[in-house]
């Protein structure tokens, strides 16, 4: 990666203030997503310090839109964030990639885990996304379709609207939840 567009990037990731994505977008905006920015921007997600983990979070899930690919271990790498403690927004960004995450065998069960706690956590934007992340790995691995559905239903029944509302999204955009 070039001085410049490092630079640009650690000024960018530094200056999200986990409101205003505008630093995040100008960069976007700025530099083509490759294999090098991809691989920096996972490293920067798997740091210790949570600032940086929701900001390249944010900016790899702003990348995914646009096509940028991931390789099997740096998806690997985002989905552990979702079995350590980190920041809700690194989390969020994490779950809301997660149909296009492919999960490795031997990572499944303690995703499944994880995400059926997040579920009944306190942040309702994490119990929404954490059945979301169930379901897109139930769709994955087929074999766990059982316990998606169970988290599903009792999601269902949640006092949030707003999980309510992406349980119906749910099942409108995966048939085998009907």
């Amino acid at each position: 990666m070039s001085a410049r567009r490092s630079d640009a990037l650690s000024q960018a990731l530094s200056d999200f203030d986990g409101k205003s994505t505008a630093p995040l977008e100008q960069f976007a905006a700025e530099y083509r997503a490759d294999a090098s920015l991809i691989a920096d921007l996972c490293v920067f997600a798997a740091s210790d310090d949570s600032k940086l983990q929701a900001s390249a979070t944010w900016l790899l899930k702003r990348l995914g839109v646009t096509g940028a690919q991931l390789s099997s271990s740096q998806t690997e790498t985002l989905l552990r964030l979702l079995l350590q403690d980190t920041s809700w927004l690194s989390r969020i960004h994490v779950l809301q990639m997660m149909n296009s995450l492919v999960a490795p065998d031997e990572l499944v069960p303690p995703l499944l885990a994880a995400l059926t706690e997040q579920a009944a956590g306190a942040n309702t934007f994490i119990r929404a996304w954490s059945v979301h992340g169930a379901v897109a790995l139930a769709d994955q691995h087929p074999a766990h379709r059982d316990l998606a559905l169970d988290l599903l239903l009792t999601a269902e029944r949640d006092e949030a609207a707003s999980v309510r509302a992406r349980i119906r999204r749910l099942r409108k955009d995966h048939d085998w939840l009907s």
